[in-house]
C-alpha cells in the first residue's frame, strides 16, 4: 500500500531538504574559487550531496524515494546553484534522469532502477544530446545489444553510478515481435561498464565542474532488459509523457536565478568587508556611497524579478505534473511558455548581475583569488546551451498566432 503524505508532512520534508541543501551550499561556497580554478572531476561534491540525503528526493515515495514535488526539487537546485552552478547542473540532470522508465515508458527497466538509486544513494548520469547526430548505434545480439559511438557533450555522465544513453537501433532489430529498426531508444548502462570511456576534454570558460566532455562507447554490452524506452518520435506520445524538457529548462531557470542570487550576495559581502570608498566621494565607507547603494538596488530588483518569474514557471511545471494523464497539449504549451519566459529572463539577469557587480566592488575585486568572475563565466556558458533567440520566437509566435511550441527535445 502506498503511504499517504499529508500537505504538512510534505512541507516539512521540503523544508528539511532545503536546509540540507543550504548546508551543502555553504560548503561549496567556501571553496568555490579554488575548485573552479582546479576544474577537477567533482567526486567529493557529489559525495556531499549523497551524505546530505539529497539524491533520492525526486523518486516516488512508493519506490523508496522522497516523493518531492518539482517545486521542492527546484528550490534545492537553486540553493546549490547560488554556490556552485556546475554541481546544480549535474544534480538537475540526475533528478529527472533518475525517473527514467518509471512513467509508463515502453521498455523493460525503470522501477527497479529507481529503487536502487533511492536505496543506495546512487548518482544518475546521461549520455544524451537527444536524438541528434552523431548517434550511438545499438546492434542486437543474442541477449541484448552492443553499443558503439561517441557523443561530444555528456554533462555529468562521468560521475554516474548508473547511466542512461540515447541510441538508435540498427537494421534488423526486433523487440516484442516488432521491427524497431532505426528507432531511437534509451538504455541503462552501469557506471564503469567495459568499453565506456570519457574524453576528459571539457575545457570551457564556465560550468567547469559539469564534466561535460565527450563519452565513447566501444562494444558496450547491455541486455534487452536494460532497454528503458524506444519508439521516440515513431510512436504517439502524450503530454504527460513529455515533461522532461520542462524539468530541464525550468531547472536551467533555477540555476541561472541561483547564479544571480549568489553573485549579488558575494558582491554585497565583498563590499561590506573589503569595499573601499572612492577617494573623491567624501564618504568613509563604500556602503555609505549613494551611487553604490543605487546600483545594488538596481541589481536587487532584477534578482527579484528573475526569482518571481522562475517561481511561476516552476509552479506551472508542477501543476502540469499533477494533472497526470489529464494534461492536455494546450496546457503543456502554456507551461512551456512560462518556462521559456523564465529561462530567457533569468539568463539576462544572471549575465547582467554577474557583469555589473564589478561596478560596485571595484578594481581590487577582479583579483583571481576572489573568483568573482566565475559567476559571469558560468552564466555565459549555461545561457548558450541552446539558442535563446528561438525561445523568443516561440513566445512571440504563441502570443501573436496562438501557435503552441512544438513538442520535442528542446520545447
Amino acid at each position: 500500500m502506498t503511504a499517504v503524505v499529508s500537505h504538512d508532512q510534505s512541507s516539512d520534508l521540503a523544508a528539511d531538504w532545503l536546509t540540507s541543501a543550504a548546508v551543502v551550499a555553504a560548503k561549496l561556497k567556501a571553496t568555490a574559487p579554488e575548485r573552479d580554478r582546479a576544474g577537477d572531476t567533482p567526486v567529493d561534491e557529489i559525495g556531499w550531496l549523497r551524505d546530505a540525503d539529497l539524491l533520492g528526493i525526486f523518486i516516488p515515495a512508493e519506490l523508496g524515494g522522497g516523493g518531492a514535488s518539482w517545486t521542492a526539487v527546484s528550490a534545492v537546485v537553486r540553493e546549490i546553484a547560488s554556490a556552485d552552478p556546475s554541481i546544480a547542473h549535474v544534480l538537475l540532470y540526475h533528478y529527472f534522469g533518475s525517473l527514467a522508465g518509471t512513467r509508463g515508458e515502453n521498455g523493460f527497466v525503470g522501477t527497479e532502477r529507481a529503487r536502487r538509486i533511492a536505496e543506495h544513494k546512487l548518482f544518475h548520469g546521461t549520455i544524451a544530446q537527444a536524438a541528434y547526430p552523431p548517434l550511438i548505434s545499438a546492434t542486437q545480439t543474442g541477449d541484448g545489444f552492443r553499443l558503439n559511438g561517441t557523443k561530444p557533450f555528456t554533462s555529468g555522465a562521468a560521475l554516474g553510478d548508473v547511466l542512461l544513453a540515447w541510441v538508435v537501433f540498427d537494421e534488423g532489430t526486433r523487440l516484442a515481435g516488432a521491427d524497431v529498426s532505426g528507432q531511437i531508444a534509451t538504455v541503462h548502462i552501469e557506471g564503469g561498464a567495459r568499453g565506456l570511456s570519457f574524453g576528459e576534454d571539457w575545457d570551457n570558460v564556465g560550468q567547469r565542474l559539469t564534466v561535460s566532455g565527450s563519452a565513447t562507447l566501444t562494444d558496450v554490452a547491455v541486455g534487452t532488459t536494460d532497454v528503458i524506452g524506444y519508439g521516440y518520435g515513431a510512436q504517439k506520445s502524450t503530454p504527460a509523457a513529455s515533461l522532461d524538457v520542462l524539468y530541464m529548462y525550468s531547472g536551467f531557470a533555477s540555476i541561472l536565478t541561483g547564479i544571480a542570487i549568489g553573485a549579488l550576495d558575494e558582491a554585497a559581502d565583498y563590499t561590506r568587508s573589503k569595499g573601499r570608498p572612492w577617494v573623491e566621494s567624501q564618504y568613509q565607507s563604500a556602503v555609505e556611497d549613494p551611487l553604490v547603494l543605487e546600483r545594488f538596488g538596481q541589481l536587487w530588483v532584477q534578482v527579484q524579478s528573475a526569482t518571481s518569474l522562475t517561481d511561476r514557471a516552476t509552479q506551472a511545471v508542477e501543476a502540469a505534473r499533477q494533472r497526470g494523464d489529464q494534461l492536455s497539449w494546450s496546457e503543456r504549451a502554456e507551461a512551456v511558455s512560462a518556462v521559456n519566459a523564465a529561462r530567457v529572463h533569468a539568463s539576462d539577469v544572471a549575465l547582467t548581475v554577474s557583469s555589473r557587480l564589478f561596478e560596485v566592488t571595484g578594481a581590487r575585486s577582479t583579483a583571481a583569488r576572489h573568483g568573482l568572475d566565475r559567476f559571469w563565466r558560468n552564466a555565459r556558458t549555461l545561457s548558450l546551451h541552446d539558442p535563446l533567440h528561438y525561445k523568443h520566437v516561440q513566445l512571440g509566435d504563441h502570443l501573436l498566432n496562438g501557435s503552441p511550441p512544438s513538442p520535442g527535445f528542446y520545447s
